[in-house]
């Protein structure tokens, strides 16, 4: 009896961190759900092995060891394939053209203005995010000082296609609302929403936030783990954290348009971009790298490099809004072939949202050589050798793609590109002009029947001309002067 009443005292202590609602969580969810079986037969593996050497039948105990590991290891591959093929059976591939999207000025545009509103604010920027319900971007500030307490403000910037930005912040309450995703101790949010419920999981990287009116909101879409053999992450809803009162709201169910951005887990979304590598093949075809699809960046010099899909865009002819992720083949090929729509609107627990794969009948071409196209054919934009570049090329429909042009913090001009390299440049709404399939202006206007309008003038008009036109003027002089230099 005192040797089980010792063993129960020592589990009592060993459980007492298990009082902490984080801790209970992590240890529920990552112990018991998700390694708990793998972990079941490590034990009985171990036991097996220590049995039959304490029967002094060495032979034996090698061999269930040896056969123990290589089942271990089998299992483990079979478990992860199991996992991706389940987020893989969710999407749906369509034969039908996909939807058009609304465009959104570049993300890194929006990133790097942020800094820009933080004045008079004791924070720094943490995370950003489109949210594509409302057309806006969203900065997250962290309030500087010990023990990470909590967010100072949210940055809300309104962001045309072309220009600068205009944001505002909205002020945390910082005797009510001293919780953030990674604060430690009483200012954990994570720790306050994991209180309300142990199963659910929140990340840092999933959380956004919002203004409504002057109190700014914490919105943090959660999942739960499905299964015990090979268990999956399943949308859970969201959890909403009151920026005034410190309070947490959890919502198993959200509709279309309550909140003014994505009620899926951003992390849900990686994990079905990467069960795409699952497509068209077997287990043995996936780890050769022999089919499947994958949205990675394959070139260095990738105007999408730091944010190369689940573009957050939201439908242009309908309510709503989606994850857009561009995938090209995961062999050789970089060609852009298919398009994948996660709804990210709405959100149900315990239910997938509805994904659709649009396969592109005619392949388009790299992000890094469409990039390098847009320069060729608007080599003559002033400002190329000063740090313009193009920026963040995105889908808006079936064949075409918009990209940005610009400067850091400062968008200047859209390009909408069509699968067959065709584009039209504008500006503040207004078509400059346009470039055919074979490099030719054909106009100014996305009427490819209209005439280009003449960018040069008669010496008496030169005064007229605005100053863009001067400088092309200038660059379309120097280059013939170069090229009759050239011919002599």
């Amino acid at each position: 009896m005192k040797v089980l009443g010792g063993v129960l005292a020592a589990l009592a202590v060993l459980a007492l961190p298990l009082l902490d609602p984080l801790t209970r969580a992590r240890f529920i969810n990552a112990w018991v759900i998700e390694w708990g079986f793998p972990l079941l037969l490590l034990v009985v593996l171990v036991i097996l092995v220590v049995v039959f050497a304490a029967m002094e039948r060495v032979a034996i105990a090698i061999v269930i060891g040896v056969l123990g590991i290589a089942g271990l290891i089998g299992y483990g591959n079979a478990r992860s394939y199991a996992q991706l093929t389940a987020y893989a059976a969710t999407v749906h591939e369509s034969n039908d053209p996909m939807p058009t999207l609304k465009e959104r000025a570049p993300f890194l545009v929006a990133e790097r203005q942020a800094s820009s509103n933080l004045s008079g604010i004791n924070g720094q920027i943490s995370a950003t995010d489109y949210l594509a319900d409302s057309n806006r971007y969203s900065t997250l500030v962290d309030r500087k000082g010990m023990g990470n307490p909590g967010y100072a403000a949210i940055i809300n910037q309104s962001i045309a296609l072309t220009g600068q930005a205009s944001g505002k912040p909205c002020l945390f309450d910082e005797q009510n609302a001293s919780q953030r995703m990674d604060g430690f101790f009483g200012n954990s949010l994570t720790r306050a929403i994991a209180a309300k419920d142990s199963l659910l999981i929140a990340t840092k990287d999933d959380a956004w936030g919002y203004c409504d009116g002057d109190v700014p909101k914490i919105v943090v879409p959660v999942t739960k783990l499905n299964g015990w053999f090979s268990p999956v992450h399943v949308p859970a809803g969201v959890a909403i954290y009151d920026g005034k009162t410190g309070n947490v709201e959890l919502r198993d169910e959200v509709k279309a348009g309550e909140l003014p951005g994505p009620a899926i887990a951003l992390s849900y979304v990686h994990r079905v971009n990467e069960s795409m590598a699952t497509r068209g093949g077997d287990w043995w075809s996936m780890i050769m790298g022999q089919s499947g699809l994958t949205d990675e960046v394959k070139d260095s010099n990738d105007p999408n490099k730091d944010n190369p899909s689940a573009f957050s865009l939201a439908y242009k002819d309908e309510p709503g809004s989606v994850y857009a992720s561009p995938f090209t083949s995961r062999a050789s090929s970089r060609s852009i072939e298919d398009i994948a729509l996660l709804e990210s609107g709405h959100v149900k627990a315990g239910e997938s949202p509805s994904v659709t794969l649009y396969h592109l009948e005619t392949p388009r071409q790299s992000n890094a050589a469409t990039a390098d196209k847009i320069k060729a054919d608007y080599s003559d934009l002033n400002g190329w050798a000063t740090g313009l570049q193009v920026m963040e090329v995105i889908p808006v429909s079936h064949d075409e793609w918009a990209a940005s042009i610009g400067l850091n913090q400062n968008v200047s001009y859209r390009v909408l590109v069509k699968t067959d390299g065709s584009s039209c440049l504008t500006k503040d709404g207004e078509t400059l002009r346009c470039i055919d399939k074979d490099g030719k202006t054909v106009g100014t206007s996305t009427d490819p029947g209209k005439e280009p309008a003449s960018t040069t003038a008669v010496p008496g008009e030169i005064g007229a001309l605005s100053n863009e036109q001067l400088a092309q003027l200038q660059d379309a002089v120097t280059k013939e002067v170069l090229k009759r230099l050239n011919q002599k």
